[in-house]
């Protein structure tokens, strides 16, 4: 199935990663948004071995998961787009 679905990616395609996630040591959410020089494969953060070019991270305190898996969902959105 990999296999498969390799073919249909450029040869030249990059990832870009977003994380979003509850943590109950914050007061307040915490976001980084990082633009890797190079793109870089980082393990088995991807499905498939695609190198990574962008970063999204949002942690925040425990109670708001759906905000921030509605935010994660916007920034993935936008990065969709060429």
């Amino acid at each position: 199935l990999k296999n498969k679905f390799m073919k249909k990616i450029p040869r030249d395609a990059e990832a870009s990663n977003v994380l979003v996630g509850e943590v109950d040591f914050l007061n307040k959410p915490f976001v980084a948004f990082v633009r890797l020089a190079q793109a870089t494969t980082l393990g088995g953060l991807t499905e498939v071995p695609v190198p990574t070019r962008f970063l999204f991270i949002l942690l925040g305190p425990q109670g708001k998961a759906k905000s921030y898996n509605e935010i994660g969902r916007a920034i993935a959105t936008l990065m969709v787009d060429d």
